[in-house]
């Protein structure tokens, strides 16, 4: 999430200050972002939305377990 809230800051700053692109002249201005290294070997990959997804869950599970009267289902 931090190197993704990093990105998007880069971005901007190279939106409004294209002078930082001519260093590389090899690369297009349009593809300025290919050698962040922070989308090298998978810096931003979708893996942290499963994470999230699987937090979530977790979290409506243990809710649903404390919301659970255990005392019903007793016939013992």
């Amino acid at each position: 999430m931090k190197n993704q809230k990093k990105l998007i800051k880069l971005g901007e700053q190279l939106e409004k200050n294209p002078s930082i692109v001519q260093s590389n002249l090899a690369v297009k201005p349009r593809n300025y972002l290919a050698l962040n290294p922070l989308l090298q070997k998978g810096g931003l990959h979708e893996k942290d939305d499963v994470e999230i997804a699987r937090k979530k869950q977790r979290r409506q599970t243990k809710q649903n377990l404390r919301k659970t009267d255990w005392l019903i289902n007793d016939e013992g």
